[in-house]
C-alpha cells in the first residue's frame, strides 16, 4: 500500500477529529478531503471515542463533507472502520516486513524490528489507540486485527526469535512478555500523551526526540535478551 503519510493524528487534539484548516462557517461545505485524509480522520476518530462513538454523520460535520459523500463511498460505519485499520495498520506492516530478512543476522533484525515498530507507533499513535479500543472486548473487529496484522507479525518475527534461542543468542522469555513490552511498553509514550506531558513535560513528545527514543528502547529490550548485534 503506497500512500502519502498524512499529518500525526494527534496534531488535532484538542478539537476533536476536525482537520486543520480555516474554521468553517455553519453550513460551509468544503471540498472532499483526499482518501487519505478522509482515512486519517476515521481512524483518528475510532481511536478517541471507540467503534460506539463514532457515527458517520459526525464524521462528515467533522470533514466538512457533504452527509451522503462517506456513505457513498464506504457505504457504512463498520465498512470505513475496516477501511482505516487497513490503511493505518496495512503501512506498519509493509514496514516492518523490510526487516524481516533471512539473508540479515537475526539479532540485527530483531532490533531493526523494535527499533521500527516504536519509532512508526510514535509518529502514528492512533494505531496504538485502536488496538487498546478494541482489545477489551472479543469483536468481529478485533479478530479482524489479530488474524490480518497481529498474527502474521509475530509468525514472521517469531522465526527470527526462536533462531536467536536455538543459537544460545537470547534469553527464552515467554512471547507474550517480547509482545507487550514492545507495542504497549514502547509504544505507550505517545498513545498516552496527556499521560507523558504531565510527567515528563512537553519536551518528552517533541519530534525530534522519536528516533533517540526507538533506539533507546530497542537498545534496552534487545539487549535485556542478552542478544548484542555487531552492527546496526
Amino acid at each position: 500500500m503506497s500512500v502519502s503519510s498524512p499529518p500525526p493524528a494527534d496534531a488535532r487534539r484538542g478539537g476533536g477529529f476536525r482537520p486543520r484548516g480555516r474554521p468553517r462557517k455553519q453550513g460551509d461545505v468544503a471540498p472532499a478531503p483526499a482518501p487519505d485524509e478522509q482515512l486519517a480522520a476515521a481512524l483518528h476518530a475510532f481511536a478517541t471515542y471507540g467503534y460506539q462513538g463514532v457515527s458517520l454523520r459526525t464524521l462528515s460535520r467533522e470533514l466538512g463533507v457533504s452527509h451522503n459523500l462517506l456513505h457513498q463511498r464506504y457505504g457504512s460505519k463498520e465498512a470505513i472502520w475496516y477501511a482505516a485499520v487497513d490503511w493505518g495498520f496495512g503501512r506498519l506492516s509493509g514496514r516492518l516486513a523490510e526487516h524481516l530478512d533471512p539473508h540479515k543476522d537475526a539479532g540485527i533484525q530483531l532490533r531493526a524490528f523494535v527499533r521500527e515498530f516504536v519509532a512508526f507507533s510514535a509518529r502514528h499513535p492512533d494505531l496504538l489507540r485502536v488496538v487498546n479500543q478494541e482489545g477489551s472486548t472479543p469483536s468481529r473487529r478485533l479478530s479482524y486485527l489479530l488474524d490480518t496484522f497481529v498474527r502474521p507479525t509475530i509468525a514472521a518475527l517469531g522465526a527470527t526469535y526462536f533462531q536467536l534461542v536455538a543459537s544460545g543468542q537470547a534469553l527464552p522469555i515467554p512471547p507474550e512478555a517480547f509482545y507487550y513490552l514492545v507495542t504497549s511498553g514502547g509504544g505507550a509514550k505517545y498513545a498516552l500523551d496527556g499521560m507523558t506531558r504531565e510527567l515528563f513535560g512537553d519536551t518528552a513528545l517533541e519530534p525530534e526526540r522519536i528516533d533517540s527514543y526507538a533506539e533507546a528502547v530497542a537498545d534496552l529490550l534487545v539487549r535485556g535478551m542478552g542478544i548484542s548485534p555487531g552492527d546496526r
